[in-house]
């Protein structure tokens, strides 16, 4: 195997003991923490001793960190049209440290803090597997907080994803034609990529930004921007992946496969699969129905790949 797979492999595993360190960590702290009932209310104890009071209609566990925890009214609004009036419950939280101390966040230009969350698919998810952040949910309206309560983004956001990059977090918006953009921050909310694109990804190891304009607007390119925020060059065609010396296209007729464009020499080259994935060094891993190969784009070479390796 070469020595660059090797590498790739061994950071597979040392990510998957990551995995078993945090799930293992979460066990513990969730183990020493329980929700418990009183008297038709919900709260949280630590063996005997009581670590948020039995005053709420549902609690959701302290998070992988053991610092937070969502604690939530129940709400019940009505609605009346010509033929039947319906009630809907609804759910207001407070997110809560180990003190009872509120998460409060203050929305770029206001004055008034808000403390009351709503509960949505995504709130005890997007609380709970990060052990650095909180996404908290305020109208619709997404924020970036850290698990000691300090607000990381103001600005209002429709939704907030995390990058490979700890250090760059990609929110989107919505315009007013409910058209969802994405751009690229930085955690002191600094724009590094603008709301322009449908997505956004990261080539961490050559620090480059890839972003996709599809289904965004007619005649569009996708752009390449390095981390300073520059945009270094633009594609009429879909680029699925970057490196400093390769641009890898990805096309989808006749049939599926990819275009290697090599920034340096200027040279393309087309190879025939459906998928692909970076390898360290010049290499992609591709596969075609059940056939693993890599593709060496600096010397246009194949090698059959022993699925054996990839799992």
């Amino acid at each position: 195997m070469a020595t660059g797979s090797c590498l790739k492999w061994q950071a597979i595993a040392l990510k998957n003991l990551v995995f078993i360190f945090i799930f293992l960590f979460q066990s513990s702290i969730q183990g020493q923490t329980a929700v418990f009932r009183e008297a038709g209310k919900w709260g949280i104890r630590e063996n005997e001793k009581i670590i948020i009071k039995p005053a709420y209609d549902t609690v959701f566990n302290f998070d992988v960190t053991g610092k937070v925890c969502l604690a939530c009214f129940k709400a019940k609004s009505a609605s009346v049209n010509r033929f039947i009036k319906t009630v809907t419950a609804s759910y207001n939280c407070n997110y809560l440290n180990r003190n009872s101390k509120r998460l409060m966040v203050i929305p770029y230009g206001s004055d008034t803090a808000c403390s009351v969350f709503s509960l949505t698919k995504q709130t005890v998810k997007q609380y709970q597997e990060n052990p650095r952040y909180i996404i908290a949910t305020v109208k619709n309206r997404k924020f970036l907080v850290d698990k000691d309560f300090k607000q990381i983004t103001y600005k209002e956001y429709a939704d907030i994803y995390f990058t490979t990059d700890s250090n760059l977090i990609m929110p989107e918006i919505k315009t007013e034609g409910n058209v969802i953009l994405k751009g690229l921050i930085d955690l002191k909310e600094k724009e590094i990529v603008p709301f322009l694109y449908s997505n956004i990804k990261l080539n961490t190891r050559d620090s480059l930004i890839i972003a996709c304009s599809a289904g965004v607007g007619t005649n569009r390119e996708d752009d390449l921007y390095d981390y300073s925020g520059e945009k270094l060059e633009g594609y009429k065609r879909h680029v699925d992946m970057a490196t400093k010396q390769f641009i890898i296209h990805k096309l989808f007729e006749p049939k599926e496969h990819y275009i290697i464009y090599n920034r340096e020499t200027k040279e393309e080259k087309t190879v025939y699969s459906e998928e692909a994935q970076l390898l360290p060094g010049t290499e992609l891993l591709m596969r075609n129905e059940d056939h693993w190969f890599t593709y060496d784009m600096a010397t246009n070479k194949k090698k059959a790949w022993d699925t054996k390796q990839k799992k």
